[in-house]
């Protein structure tokens, strides 16, 4: 396979990958001016024997990585806990440091905190590969149940740590996005374990045909960038549905992708909007989407005005941005046979998770190989998608406008999981989403000492409770906090700083919590 032809499949492959929800990183500085106490240091690495089958305990155990202070317990403090999700945890230690809401809160109602690594992610996996055998046991039961046992049989390393289980002391369940909506799955399976939860941009409705992760952005995005990505995206549908095979061929030279798929086209045409959940309150000017609607919206040094410069002006831009941006770096990497810079050409990768490999000479293993090895957090997370969550990121529905081609299918998505997964998918699977919700309660949850926090600019906002369709209601025993954040802002303190609204919702938790810890006994 030649290094262009590998160029182009990344390129293609990527197309049809969304970003999944992922908690922010976190940046704690330099760690002896943090710690108030003698303690080992943060990212001291622990291990606790976990069920490797919740259903049949006769499997045995593996190990999964953990991650704990004590820095500021005192007896009868809480045990502040955090599931990392969809990552390799080992960069996220941060989360038990002050710098995160998990640490403030530990901080001052004296509890030690924890961040544990989810099953098949990192090195936390029951079996020594992400087969598709093994990721069978790779659900979100299964990752329920992992918290639950591990809360009740964990001797954590601390004084007294035998004795600190949730019969015994009240557990906080902190996470964000997937790890957030877990919080609320796990406290409507299991309403006893957890005695307080926090669910930060909390994915709780499964949905397989998720278009609407594009309305936030289409909602908060510069007015003149959302009108004039409309007005490009109407014309790509409008040639692609058609029937003129030249003004088809026309629009993919001026993407400069050598395919000769629409859907391709189209598909690349999300990974600019993409990199709008990399965006924070501190993001400053020169963030990738930033420089997407610049490319688009200044001309000759003068900004468009709300309604953009249409159709003609943004369609040679978009273009010329997409060439520079993606197509152009990819041909240098190929001109100087510099097989590691193919990774820059590759668009921003999704939050948390690592850029897709590049495939080798054959190409048949991209779809099916004897072993897939572990810590591949990109297979991991397609696989839940694909058996129970879906998220397909595609166009709108034929008559609802947006910022995204209709070429984007939820069939087209559905039909990565038989490439992906040949072993398991024959055709493109229907994930269990109504199961999902139906067991969990989805938007209808009705948890106590539940708090939800999210953000109007999130992308996944309409997965969470304060979706347009969400029928959850704001109570004091389950409150919901809507700030003007990003996706998971509140979790990190850096991040929540520049905007009040965010703090607000930081400190209406923190009051809460204080309130609900009083109550236990």
């Amino acid at each position: 396979m030649s290094l262009w032809t590998v160029a182009l499949h990344i390129l293609a492959v990527a197309a049809a990958i969304p970003k999944p929800p992922g908690i922010p990183m976190v940046d704690i500085g330099d760690e002896s001016k943090l710690a108030t106490r003698a303690v080992p240091p943060y990212d001291t690495v622990y291990y606790f024997d976990q069920l490797i089958d919740h259903d049949d305990p006769s499997k045995g155990t593996f190990q999964q990585r953990y991650w704990h202070t004590s820095e500021y317990y005192q007896p009868g403090g809480p045990i502040v806990f955090m599931n990392a999700g969809e990552v390799n945890a080992a960069p996220y230690y941060g989360y038990v440091t002050n710098s995160t809401i998990n640490g403030v809160l530990a901080q001052r109602y004296h509890g030690s905190a924890i961040v544990l690594e989810h099953r098949f992610f990192g090195e936390s996996n029951p079996y020594p590969n992400l087969n598709v055998d093994s990721l069978k046991l790779h659900t979100i039961a299964q990752a329920i149940e992992d918290d639950v046992y591990f809360a009740q049989n964990v001797v954590l390393p601390q004084v007294n740590g035998s004795q600190l289980g949730p019969d015994k002391a009240p557990w906080v369940l902190i996470g964000g996005s997937y790890p957030g909506a877990l919080v609320s799955w796990t406290m409507a399976a299991h309403p006893d374990v957890f005695w307080i939860g926090y669910s930060s941009s909390g994915v709780v409705q499964a949905q397989v045909d998720f278009w609407q992760y594009y309305e936030p952005i289409r909602e908060n995005m510069p007015q003149n960038c959302s009108e004039d990505v409309k007005v490009v995206i109407s014309h790509v549908d409008d040639v692609f549905f058609g029937s003129d095979s030249a003004a088809q061929a026309a629009v993919r030279s001026n993407f400069g992708l050598n395919f000769t798929s629409n859907e391709y086209v189209a598909g690349a045409l999300r990974w600019d909007l993409w990199t709008w959940q990399d965006m924070q309150p501190n993001t400053g000017p020169f963030a990738a989407f930033y420089q997407f609607c610049d490319s688009l919206e200044v001309k000759d040094g003068v900004s468009a005005s709300a309604s953009g410069w249409g159709l003609d002006n943004a369609f040679a831009a978009w273009g010329n941005h997409f060439r520079t941006t993606y197509v152009d770096l990819a041909a240098d990497c190929v001109e100087s046979d510099d097989t590691d810079c193919l990774n820059a050409a590759h668009p921003p990768s999704p939050a948390a998770v690592r850029s897709i490999p590049l495939p080798d000479d054959n190409s048949a293993s991209v779809e099916k190989r004897a072993d897939y090895p572990v810590d591949d957090a990109n297979r991991s997370w397609f696989w839940i998608v694909c058996n129970e969550l879906g998220f397909s990121q595609g166009g709108p529905p034929l008559g609802q406008g947006g910022i995204v081609s209709r070429l984007n299918t939820v069939q087209l998505y559905m039909a990565d999981c038989v490439s992906t997964f040949p072993e398991a998918f024959s055709v493109p699977p229907t994930p269990s989403a109504d199961a999902v919700n139906k067991a969990y309660g989805g938007w209808g949850v009705q948890n106590d000492r539940l708090f939800f926090a999210n953000g109007k600019r999130d992308p996944w906002r309409e997965a969470t409770v304060s979706a347009v369709n969400s029928t959850a209601k704001s109570t004091d025993r389950q409150p919901i906090g809507l700030s003007n954040g990003f996706h998971a802002s509140d979790l990190v303190m850096r991040l929540a700083a520049p905007d009040q609204t965010i703090v607000d919702v930081q400190n209406s938790f923190l009051a809460y919590a204080g309130e609900w810890l009083a109550e236990f006994s």
